[in-house]
């Protein structure tokens, strides 16, 4: 079995890498909206729509129909398509992962193997990835688009007005913002639901079953001032290896890992033994497991592959504990300045 350090390295390099992925995701995916939205407002300026006048409705009704198309077919299906080739090399280092997880707790890989993806079953994997209630094919090819022409046809009819209590003073306040943080919050929740996918499709049918047990697989919550009420309550809950995860709202961050990797006695590089006391209040009197708390701690007691990970100046000042661990992550996420 790994020792306790070299498991929170392992999750901490995955969670960043994810991390890094979802940024280049979404800011890619900002830019294409940007593109179609300019659009949008170009062809809703120039409708007549805006103006009180005969025919108006039916205006109203064409341009709103034609919004809906055009952010589907412009966006929504083109952005469907950008995930499926992003994330298919982010699902077979997610199946590596998963195995890794296994043998590091202790685990034995009976079927090692039994797990190989076509691309057209990664693709369907991307498809089905549950946000929000609905798969994310659905989201962006279908809910997205009509949400927009909705707000397009509310800014058309509210205009400047606060009738509803809502003052729309701009496209940019009506349409833009909302529907960014729509596709933002749609990105990080697929991205964290497809790599929840592949993981558990490892413990289901590559580990030993006689191992990982009935209810092998435990919720794990990120536990720090944002967690929702939801997840904090789901924290420590046990489920088959064949129950299908989803996310209980959007921009959900919990993972479902083997029991045994989270509450077996762990090694330390010395050789002692320590248990997994959890560093944050959780269920029954158990403690309960805080990526944020355990990586600090790891920062500090691993300072050399922090900075191999972090950077050397942005590691030490990690570890130095001159910026918090959520500055550090941003910092380390945020896109190079130009040189």
């Amino acid at each position: 079995m790994a020792d306790l350090s070299a498991q929170v390295e392992a999750f901490l390099r995955n969670a960043l890498a994810a991390k890094k992925l979802e940024d280049r995701l979404i800011k890619q995916a900002l830019r294409d909206l940007r593109t179609t939205l300019v659009a949008v407002e170009r062809a809703v300026g120039s409708s007549g729509a805006l103006a009180v006048g005969p025919g108006r409705e039916r205006i109203i009704a064409s341009i709103v129909e034609a919004v809906g198309n055009s952010v589907q077919d412009s966006f929504g299906v083109p952005q469907l398509a950008a995930m499926q080739e992003a994330l298919a090399p982010f699902v077979e280092r997610q199946l590596e992962f998963a195995r890794r997880m296994v043998t590091m707790a202790g685990g034995e890989l009976t079927s090692e193997g039994a797990v190989q993806l076509t691309p057209a079953q990664v693709n369907r994997l991307v498809n089905d990835a549950v946000v929000g209630g609905k798969t994310l094919s659905t989201q962006l090819t279908a809910t997205l688009p009509a949400a927009v022409a909705d707000r397009v046809e509310r800014y058309i009819r509210l205009g400047l007005s606060d009738l509803g209590g809502e003052v729309f003073r701009t496209y940019e306040d009506a349409v833009v913002r909302t529907t960014e943080n729509n596709v933002e919050a749609i990105i990080r929740t697929g991205v964290q639901e497809v790599g929840n996918a592949a993981q558990q499709a490892i413990y289901e049918f590559e580990t030993d079953p006689a191992w990982l047990g009935p209810d092998g697989l435990v919720w794990t919550a990120v536990l720090d001032s944002s967690v929702c009420p939801i997840c904090l309550k789901l924290d420590g809950k046990r489920f088959p290896a064949s129950y299908r995860k989803a996310s209980v709202h959007p921009q959900c961050r919990c993972y479902l890992i083997p029991w045994k990797w989270r509450n077996e006695t762990m090694t330390n590089p010395d050789g002692t033994t320590e248990p997994t006391r959890r560093p944050a209040e959780g269920d029954n009197g158990e403690q309960a497991l805080s990526f944020k708390a355990a990586a600090k701690t790891w920062v500090q007691d691993n300072p050399e592959t922090a900075q191999a990970i972090f950077g050397k100046k942005l590691g030490q000042r990690l570890v130095d504990g001159e910026i918090s661990f959520d500055k550090a992550v941003k910092q380390w996420s945020a896109p190079k300045a130009a040189t």
